[in-house]
């Protein structure tokens, strides 16, 4: 896996991410388990940087993605979106930024 340093931080990140929308049964159904083994499988070989949304599935991919880091998260960064509450529904007041992001990090079972 190859690695970037992400701007002048110092984070080494991969190059390649894990997509969170499948978690979230975007595409269709996904097992639970199946969907854990995919975050294990990504991380076991080299995928650090996972990208996810609350869209995805009403907040389960961040559900999952959650569950799936017990005991990891210190190996991965994170990232999700924030502020689209529906396909149609976008809210990027500074209140709904903020409960947006306290939202995420409580699905996702972290606090960064």
């Amino acid at each position: 896996m190859e690695y970037r340093t992400l701007g002048q931080t110092g984070l080494s990140l991969s190059t390649l991410s894990f997509g969170g929308a499948p978690l979230g049964d975007l595409f269709g159904e996904l097992d639970e388990a199946a969907a854990l083994d995919a975050v294990h499988a990504a991380i076991d070989g080299g995928i650090n940087y996972f990208d996810t949304a609350p869209l995805y599935g009403f907040g389960l991919a961040e559900e999952r993605l959650g569950r799936a880091l017990k005991g990891r998260r210190d190996d991965v960064f994170v990232a999700t979106k924030c502020c689209r509450d529906g396909f149609e529904e976008f809210n990027f007041s500074g209140a709904r930024v903020t409960a947006s992001v306290e939202e995420s990090l409580k699905r996702l079972g972290t606090d960064r």
